[in-house]
């Protein structure tokens, strides 16, 4: 049995054999791709064949691929730069209230740039106001919107075939951000009617340091940043050519497994799910079937979450939680605010290829004596810490 269980597949995934293998096969070769010597010309070769495979993946074509340096640049690339080409359309934004900071930050951006930024509602189980969103994007002078195909914190799956559709009918361009899914659940960027999407091939075993943005032909995208000739004049610097060949080599391998690990890491979170809930204080967030199959969310009241999940790395289990905006286990999530559950830290446990049965069950066993333990141990500290006021209050 394994002494230490990694439940942090949601932020990033261990490096599948596959990528190393691509990366290292890339190592001893030189050249810029946009050149014409011979080393070139064969950097440029593994650029497009992992291009060709990246696309395939996405039922798309390879020039709707451009690569970027992630998931963060991806969203950047898509949201600013389709907004600043369709200026002369108009000047507003719609994202909803639960998407991931890049996403929010990239909206907020705009501002600089003279656009504004306009935020719709979700439900209680994290999903998307689809009438109000039909709303907003009616309304004169919008050029964009962004609807995460999942939730990053809780795993919610949102309807993005439909706001995609009713984007279409408004004339409005549509981004999606796939990062929590791409690897995990089919991805069919045309059947879902997206205009951008966005990946990060970290999250699917791929290295860090590179994702790609899906761009439906006919969708103008102004370069961001602009510079050189690379990625059709979309983002300037050399690409990452070796995390490019990782990237596509890990994400053939996780399609290829797709089937067999949805099946398995839903049975896992379901299973997590329902041992969560029976935990004294403890409340499990997002939507119980329409979610990811990786992803669980939860919280504890009454402890401190950073005590919380040092205790558990103490334990042998590397759970992530706290706000993505800063990494801080303290902050309350913005997400689960969105919800409708203020002041409320989140705690994510995050399944993948690696996670087994016998670890979520040694995850679940351990739990409710550690919550019991940290609730006295908190209950105690509020008790001295009260008695100490009493005694120094003068007499």
């Amino acid at each position: 049995m394994e002494s230490r269980i990694y439940f942090d597949h949601g932020s990033s995934a261990p490096l599948r054999a596959e990528a190393r293998t691509a990366i290292e096969s890339t190592l001893d070769t030189t050249g810029d791709p946009l050149g014409l010597h011979t080393d070139s010309r064969r950097v440029r070769r593994i650029l497009e064949e992992a291009r060709s495979e990246v696309a395939e993946r996405l039922f798309a074509q390879p020039d709707e691929i451009a690569f970027t340096s992630g998931g963060t640049e991806s969203v950047a690339l898509g949201i600013r730069g389709a907004a600043i080409a369709r200026r002369e359309s108009g000047d507003r934004v719609v994202v909803s209230a639960v998407e991931h900071p890049s996403v929010l930050g990239a909206a907020r951006s705009l501002a600089q740039e003279g656009f504004m930024s306009v935020s719709v509602g979700v439900d209680p189980d994290g999903r998307i106001d689809l009438e109000r969103l039909a709303s907003e994007i009616r309304n004169p002078g919008t050029v964009l919107a962004s609807v995460q195909h999942a939730n990053h914190e809780v795993g919610t799956m949102q309807a993005v075939a439909e706001a995609a559709q009713l984007c279409r009918e408004a004339g409005v361009i549509f981004h999606t951000d796939a990062c929590q899914t791409t690897g995990k659940l089919p991805l069919d960027a045309t059947a879902l009617g997206a205009d951008l999407l966005s990946i990060s091939a970290h999250k699917f075993g791929g290295p860090s340091g590179a994702g790609a943005l899906y761009v439906r032909r006919g969708v103008a995208l102004s370069g961001f940043p602009p510079g050189d000739d690379r990625e059709r004049r979309r983002r300037a610097g050399m690409e990452n050519v070796a995390g490019v060949a990782g990237m596509a080599a890990a994400l053939s391998s996780a399609m290829h497994e797709l089937p067999d690990q949805a099946a398995k890491q839903w049975s896992l979170t379901e299973r997590l799910r329902l041992g969560i809930e029976a935990v004294d204080g403890a409340t499990v967030h997002g939507h119980p079937t329409q979610r990811v199959p990786h992803l669980v969310g939860f919280s504890v009241s009454g402890l401190d979450p950073e005590v919380l999940l040092m205790s558990l790395d103490e334990k042998g289990f590397e759970v992530g939680g706290g706000s993505v905006a800063s990494g801080m286990a303290h902050e309350a999530s913005p997400v689960l605010e969105a919800m409708g559950v203020p002041h409320t830290v989140s705690t994510r446990i995050g399944v993948g290829p690696s996670s087994r049965e016998e670890g979520v069950e040694r995850f679940l066993e351990m739990l409710p004596g550690l919550v019991a333990e940290l609730r006295q141990m908190a209950d105690s500290s509020a008790e001295t810490l009260s008695r100490l006021r009493e005694e120094s209050e003068p007499a």
